[in-house]
């Protein structure tokens, strides 16, 4: 067999290729145009790695559902479901612990440190992590959803690409944002709340990169969309306002969701303090959280991964009362176990699930209240959804946005655009911060980041990225 052998200055050759490639690029190419170039090429990375995510997403919970539960049901009967988080948790802790620190959790923090602190840099090798992680962690049945992975997946894709190429700051932070819009763009067969995301959330405003943003997104969507199929997020019934008189009832949803969303906040990193604060071997941590979703598994399977099949459930009426407001409590808990302890996923999906059921079990009790003039506890559910989110996140465009394009249905506007605002609302009054931006707040960190006051530290473009060494410590 013939063996390829690379000569002893190959990373020297390669960096100077590179370098000759920047100075043909730039020599050719306008500034705006590289950019737009590089957009595509981001969004062509991002859009590949998110498909490979949920497919190897999809082949891991095949196997722990049919391979591995079957021998543990063999062994252990009924509890076969208990154990399968705690086995991806034994997986996932020592992958984070030694490979990259940053993979754990829900990844955006991460994400945003970053940009607020070095530039946008993140160590390349957090592609390959975060895909493992987060597959073991979900796949086993962690209470998680998949978007924050292909989020911080895609942002560091586009920084590694910035990096290579040696780009300005300003370069590789909108490379970065761009990646973050593909990744979200990807989940939801969302390509418009994907770039808004971006702008939103990452960069905390509407900015001149938008349109490279968006053309990522878009790029990235497609090659989802030729992968796995243009399909809605959820397939749901139609449902509109019933008559004017509603619309308090939607607002009243909205207070009832900020409410929750404060809740999960909370909770969320209350849990991460007891964890962090926990003299236990840090990389055994996510297989005790995953023991504790396991149990939560044991009575309502229905929250095993992302949770996306209960959800369009809610949104079609098959679940009673009862059951929607302890699916609200499991995947609470069953999320704050699964992250607070150190595994790997999102909280986007488990805010649109507890969105949906609190959302739904609220429909249900004013439809009996006032069966003639309110809509189905469908309805509810769906706008449901976007105002938990959107409260948690401090995102209201971003979740209007993506609800039509999770569901299609545009005709739920105004009672979207009501409750969005009563939850919004009620949770800057009691929390100023998102559940991204807490977590900078915690570390002392201000964001959105200045960049003014970043300029003067903007190293030249010819010069290297900074050694990981001095890179902070979630970077």
């Amino acid at each position: 067999m013939r063996v390829l052998h690379l000569p002893d200055n190959w990373v020297v050759e390669i960096k100077k290729r590179l370098a000759q490639f920047g100075r043909l690029r730039s020599s050719f190419l306008p500034e705006e145009n590289q950019l737009i170039v590089l957009a595509v090429g981001v969004g062509l990375l991002t859009g590949f790695g998110s498909v490979g995510f949920i497919k190897v997403l999809h082949f891991v919970t095949d196997f722990a559902r049919e391979r591995v539960a079957a021998g543990l049901g063999f062994v252990f009967g009924p509890a076969d479901i208990v154990l399968l988080p705690a086995l991806g948790g034994l997986v996932v802790g020592p992958i984070i612990y030694h490979f990259a620190r940053e993979a754990r959790g829900h990844g955006v923090p991460e994400v945003m440190t970053a940009l607020a602190t070095a530039g946008g840099r993140i160590r390349p090798r957090v592609v390959l992590v975060k895909i493992a992680a987060s597959a073991m962690t979900i796949g086993f049945g962690g209470a998680a959803g998949r978007e924050g992975p292909m989020i911080q997946i895609g942002s560091a894709i586009g920084s590694g690409i910035a990096q290579l190429l040696r780009l300005p700051t300003r370069h590789i932070r909108t490379l970065v944002a761009c990646g973050a819009a593909g990744g979200v763009a990807a989940t939801f067969n969302a390509p418009i709340a994907g770039a808004i995301f971006s702008m939103e959330v990452l960069m905390g405003r509407l900015a001149g990169d938008f349109l490279l943003v968006m053309l990522t997104s878009l790029t990235s969507c497609f090659i989802a969309r030729a992968y796995l199929g243009n399909y809605p997020a959820f397939v749901a019934p139609s449902y509109e306002l019933v008559s004017a008189t509603e619309l308090p009832l939607y607002f009243g949803l909205g207070l009832l969701a900020g409410l929750a969303a404060l809740l999960y906040v909370r909770l969320l990193y209350k849990s991460e303090d007891w964890f962090d604060a926990w003299k236990f071997p840090e990389w055994l941590k996510p297989a005790v959280g995953g023991l504790m979703v396991g149990i939560i598994l044991r009575y309502f399977p229905e929250i095993y991964g992302p949770g996306f099949p209960a959800m369009e459930a809610a949104l079609w009426v098959r679940f009673s009362w009862g059951l929607l407001v302890a699916l609200f409590v499991a995947e609470l808990f069953g999320n704050i176990f699964t992250l607070g302890s150190g595994g790997s996923g999102g909280v986007f999906a488990p805010s649109l699930y507890m969105g949906a059921m609190i959302g739904g079990a609220y429909g249900m009790g004013v439809h009996a209240l006032f069966p003639d003039s309110t809509g189905g506890s469908g309805a509810y559910a769906m706008v449901g959804m976007a105002a938990l989110f959107a409260a948690a996140a401090k995102a209201p465009t971003t979740s209007i946005l993506i609800l039509f394009e999770m569901t299609n249905d545009y005709r739920i506007i105004l009672p979207l655009m009501v409750a969005t605002v009563g939850s919004v609302t009620l949770a800057n009054r009691f929390m100023p911060l998102s559940i991204y931006t807490l977590k900078l707040h915690n570390r002392g960190i201000t964001y959105p980041y200045d960049d003014r006051r970043q300029k003067k530290k903007e190293p030249a473009p010819e010069q290297p990225p900074p050694p990981e060494d001095s890179w902070p410590a979630a970077v």
